[in-house]
């Protein structure tokens, strides 16, 4: 009987031991509005492994790809709130709260790619990150070069001027319209969610996107042709809000950190990897027919915007000057 109590009493300690693990274990929560084969989910899953391991097993980092958790406005307001932890958002969508951000949202504001990718890791970014992180109450962990931009469509593109009255789907940020409304194009506001059936119902008559976001999406489906103007270069930043540090011990902050630099080390990367594959397997696969347009005239025809934007008071000559010597 003694050793039956003894045995019940052991086995009670031990469930209750078990029981204190689980609930230790903090899961936090990743929300994004791409789909699984997207460099975003492949830098998630990226952070989710080595704060796992770096926490070992203390934090779990949950994904919710595909915009389950809200587009991405909605997403970045849950990040403020707590009720999500993670969240991913280019320059262009926060320099709604920080116009200086955008400015290399900006037509041709990159001499090429590299340029981008040395931006991304850059002291004058930081800087800016911190200014936002100033004037929002969030943090934002990371950025990485998120892909140049190009137009899925029906139509080539090749010159400016076929481009006067058109409908083109951008994100809700006034940077998104600046590169449309100096080409006498309409830019046209609409959820990423609402894009598929836009093309294929001609709501939109092209949807500004990186070949990656647009693939991802299947636009290829109901579009015939992809116009290749490189007219923005997108920096991507990893964005939490200020209830996580606080929740999180320093140690596992720390590890959340160094998570978002992995973060931003692989979706970069996949970025980069995507650009250079998807060209070349969906001419093969004859999914659409790319259009290289007149680069020259679309420079030309866009390249008042940066001086009108600093009379504006939108942001300094120097700051210009400072992002175009990043090397």
């Amino acid at each position: 009987m003694i050793r039956k109590t003894a045995s019940a009493i052991a086995g009670l300690a031990l469930a209750g031991v078990l029981a204190t693990g689980a609930q230790a274990q903090t899961a936090l929560k990743f929300g994004h509005i791409v789909g699984t084969d997207h460099a975003i989910h492949v830098g998630a899953t990226a952070m989710a492994e080595h704060v796992g391991r770096c926490t070992s097993g203390a934090v779990k980092i949950d994904i919710f790809p595909g915009g389950q958790l809200g587009n991405e406005g909605a997403l970045i307001d849950q990040t403020k709130l707590g009720a999500v932890d993670f969240a991913n958002s280019g320059a262009s969508f926060l320099s709604r709260n920080l116009p200086q951000l955008g400015l290399t949202s900006l037509p041709y504001a990159f001499r090429d790619r590299d340029h981008a990718v040395a931006y991304a890791n850059s002291a004058v970014l930081r800087e800016l990150m911190d200014s936002w992180e100033q004037a929002t109450g969030q943090s934002l962990l990371s950025a990485y070069y998120a892909g140049a931009f190009h137009i899925y469509a029906q139509d080539g593109f090749a010159t400016p001027d076929s481009l006067k009255g058109k409908k083109i789907r951008v994100p809700d940020a006034p940077s998104w319209m600046v590169f449309y409304r100096a080409v006498g194009a309409n830019p046209t506001p609409m959820a990423l969610g609402e894009v598929y059936l836009g093309l294929r119902q001609g709501v939109i008559d092209g949807a500004n996107l990186p070949l990656g976001v647009g693939f991802s999406l299947k636009l290829h489906e109901v579009s015939t042709v992809i116009p290749m103007p490189f007219h923005q270069m997108e920096i991507a930043m990893l964005i939490t809000g200020p209830h996580l540090k606080r929740r999180l011990s320093p140690q596992h902050w720390a590890c959340v950190e160094s998570g978002a630099k992995a973060y931003a080390e692989a979706a970069g990367k996949e970025t980069v990897r995507a650009e250079d594959a998807l060209r070349k397997e969906m001419t093969e696969k004859n999914m659409i027919r790319f259009v290289d347009v007149d680069l020259a005239a679309y420079q030309k025809a866009t390249a008042s915007v940066f001086e009108e934007r600093i009379k504006a008071g939108e942001f300094t000559q120097q700051l210009l000057d400072r992002i175009r010597a990043v090397r």
